[in-house]
């Protein structure tokens, strides 16, 4: 192994063990830390430094708010290629983003604390940019910035897992990890649970599982809209299906309707007969889809770019595709 892949390593373990008690991430001080503990193993078991092109001399990653370990594995990706790394940070919460370039401060790994229009002015001394956040923000960042300049942008995306209903309480011990890392934060969370069959034993077992993870897991605070989100999803569950809920989880089992935002460790549940219930999919943009099936062919014809096991939705591995784009080799010279 090169001193420089050694060096990333070290800094990996450093951040890891760095406490996120007020980086204002949005999660409990032990459900921060489970995230990193889970970000850190997926850099650390995935291969580091492998070259797909000649990579750029410098990035500028604008991260968001939401997963604040998104920032992790490519921040490691490209340090291991040399690459100067510049990290925007979120507005909202900067210092979980300047944890990450203060343990990789010996890597050319620089975080910037910037308003939209000064954060421009990175770019001016890169040749790509890797962003993250809201479709909005990411169309105003696109027509802001010059045509020549490689760019990989990745927007609002939901995911789902598709089970079929055999094994439940297995299948909802898998799912309540999906649910709780990162409390249903990020594209990688799951936003419903279709089931072929008999949902009633998978709702029982989801409750079961969620109630007891939350037991060493505490969620972090709703934000003041998810309050009353919270209260219209568990009425109308009441009113038109189940709703089983505890003080910090619920399972909501209604007919099929639109993708909702996640809510933390809301499971939503929902009965389909067979996979043809799921074409309305096709029109949103997916990310990742879990599911116990053998049905990866047609899961990819709905829009999945990744397809995975219940329990691993938000586990994803290093060198993926990432929404079907290959980052690395985007943003370097072919």
């Amino acid at each position: 192994m090169t001193p420089q892949l050694n060096a990333v390593r070290d800094a990996v373990e450093a951040w890891s063990q760095a406490d996120p008690s007020t980086w204002g991430t949005g999660l409990s001080t032990a459900g921060a830390r489970l995230a990193m503990k889970t970000a850190a193993k997926l850099v650390l078991d995935g291969e580091l430094g492998t070259p797909r092109g000649q990579p750029p001399e410098a990035v500028v990653i604008w991260c968001a708010s939401n997963v604040f370990t998104a920032p992790l594995e490519w921040t490691a990706q490209f340090a291991a290629l040399g690459t100067k790394v510049h990290l925007k940070a979120p507005s909202a919460s900067p210092l979980s983003t300047q944890a990450i370039a203060s343990a990789f401060s010996e890597l050319n790994v620089q975080a910037h604390h910037l308003d939209h229009a000064p954060a421009l002015k990175l770019l001016e001394g890169a040749d790509a940019l890797l962003a993250f956040g809201s479709d909005d923000t990411l169309a105003e960042l696109d027509s802001q910035i010059p045509s020549s300049l490689r760019r990989s942008f990745h927007g609002h995306r939901a995911s789902v897992a598709v089970v079929s209903g055999q094994n439940p309480t297995h299948i909802a011990e898998a799912l309540a990890w999906d649910l709780v890392l990162y409390d249903g934060r990020g594209c990688m969370s799951p936003s419903a649970i279709f089931c072929l069959g008999n949902t009633e034993e998978l709702a029982q077992a989801l409750a079961s599982a969620l109630a007891k993870v939350g037991d060493t897991i505490p969620p972090g605070s709703l934000e003041p809209w998810q309050g009353p989100q919270w209260r219209s999803r568990t009425g109308r569950a009441r009113a038109l299906g189940r709703c089983l809920e505890g003080s910090q989880w619920a399972v909501c089992t209604t007919e099929m309707s639109e993708l909702e935002p996640n809510l933390p460790r809301m499971a939503v549940l929902h009965e389909i007969h067979d996979l043809q219930s799921l074409s309305f999919l096709k029109d949103l943009p997916l990310s990742t889809c879990a599911t116990d099936l053998d049905c990866s062919r047609e899961l990819e014809a709905l829009g999945f770019h990744r397809i995975c096991t219940p329990g691993d939705m938000q586990r994803p591995p290093l060198n993926r595709a990432h929404d079907g784009v290959d980052v690395i080799a985007k943003l370097s010279i072919p």
